[in-house]
């Protein structure tokens, strides 16, 4: 595993794109972050290209838009994916997303040219800065599960979000003041005991005795939307 302390020379006078945006958006010490998260170290845990990508856009999204309006947790993410990398984003989903941006003062034209994709992570890394990093036997943390499914529940509080704004201004609705929270939830089918994906893990799963031949544990995922809209949705795990 290799890192070296400074970058590379630029090419062309010019730098890469991690770097301008770096500049105009006004985030000091991104490319260090990049180098640490992508070698693992500094007390980060090692990172995909594409998840060094989709952390950069997201970051982009909240610089875009501070001066215009507050991010909830999770919508930086879900306007990430309208904008550039969901195979079910439709053209319309992704025209409504633009709409609404410009609407809220958001310069959309300039945010999409400055969005980067995994390849543009890889250049600054390997061309740049010059690091590279050492295979390594693969060791299996389970709570790095945890974070890709906060991820979905911020994700699903954002679409819901963004669905009650639409509802209000074409008058679906009354406006108001909602908030909207997502909780998951694990339930064993045995005994009913309830438990957060992260309290699952340290209780090593459900203790109680139980015959191995009755079904698994299930997933009970409910949103509420506050103050008077409830939508709970349920899923088994057989």
């Amino acid at each position: 595993m290799s890192k070296k302390s400074s970058p590379a020379p630029r090419r062309g006078g010019q730098g890469s794109k991690i770097e301008r945006v770096a500049d105009e958006y006004d985030l000091p010490g991104l490319g260090d972050e990049l180098v640490s998260r992508w070698l693992g170290e500094d007390g980060y845990e090692r990172e995909s290209l594409r998840d060094l990508a989709d952390r950069v856009n997201s970051r982009l999204i909240h610089a875009a838009v501070d001066d215009s309006f507050t991010l909830l947790d999770g919508e930086a993410e879900n306007i990430r994916r309208l904008l550039i990398d969901d195979a079910d984003v439709t053209a319309g989903m992704r025209t409504e997303t633009r709409e609404n941006l410009k609407y809220k003062g958001v310069n959309i034209d300039r945010l999409e040219s400055n969005l980067i994709s995994y390849q543009s992570v890889y250049n600054y890394l390997k061309r740049d800065r010059d690091v590279s990093r050492e295979s390594q036997e693969a060791t299996y943390d389970p709570t790095s599960s945890l974070e890709p499914i906060q991820k979905l529940a911020n994700r699903l509080r954002a679409i819901v979000r963004n669905n009650i704004e639409k509802w209000t201004r074409k008058n679906v609705i009354t406006d108001g003041s909602y908030d909207v929270d997502v909780s998951v939830w694990i339930t064993c089918q045995h005994c009913g005991d309830r438990w957060s994906p992260a309290t699952f893990l340290d209780e090593s799963g459900c203790r109680c005795a139980h015959d191995t031949e009755s079904p698994g544990p299930s997933t009970d995922t409910s949103v509420d939307v506050c103050p008077d809209t409830k939508t709970r949705t349920e899923t088994e795990k057989k």
